[in-house]
């Protein structure tokens, strides 16, 4: 087995700088792995334990470390809107325009929107983009009802005799 690379000088006075300032449990959990190693030269196997982290994690955490120095500490968030067409500020954009005829009491119809995203967008997208799209502003489909919740059938009846 190789012997262990050595971190840089100050490491663990950078990462216990870095311990106070971190604010979600898993980026504490990073800096620990190097912090316990620079400062009291744990092995692998006793970080595991005290992190909770598998012993590859920590090892990977330490080699990426010593590649990258603390750009390795920072976790790239999943998730996100990453094919994303419109951003939500063209998104807005585009609902205001439809947004004063809503006030009004008008009715408004998915198709003119959906024509009027594809126009802006410059291609065909399926309906469903633009259901998310009002979605994601909060806008919902209210549709009249057919008929009055306290309406009596007996009475129509007897109203049309």
């Amino acid at each position: 087995m190789r012997p262990k690379l050595p971190f840089p000088d100050g490491t663990a006075e950078q990462m216990q700088n870095l311990l106070e300032n971190v604010k979600d449990l898993n980026s504490y959990k990073r800096v620990q792995c190097i912090y316990f190693r620079a400062k009291f030269d744990y092995s692998a196997d006793l970080i595991t334990k005290i992190t909770g982290y598998k012993l590859q994690t920590v090892r990977n955490i330490h080699s990426s470390f010593l590649k990258y120095g603390l750009q390795a500490l920072e976790i790239n968030q999943k998730g996100g809107r990453n094919h994303e067409l419109l951003s939500i500020k063209q998104e807005k954009k585009l609902i205001q325009e439809f947004e004063q005829k809503a006030k009004d009491g008008g009715i408004i119809e998915i198709s003119k929107i959906h024509t009027a995203y594809e126009n802006t967008v410059g291609k065909k997208i399926p309906p469903s983009t633009t259901y998310r799209m009002l979605d994601r502003h909060n806008w919902r489909k209210i549709t009249p009802r057919p008929t009055h919740p306290k309406s009596s059938v007996e009475a129509m009846e007897n109203f049309k005799k």
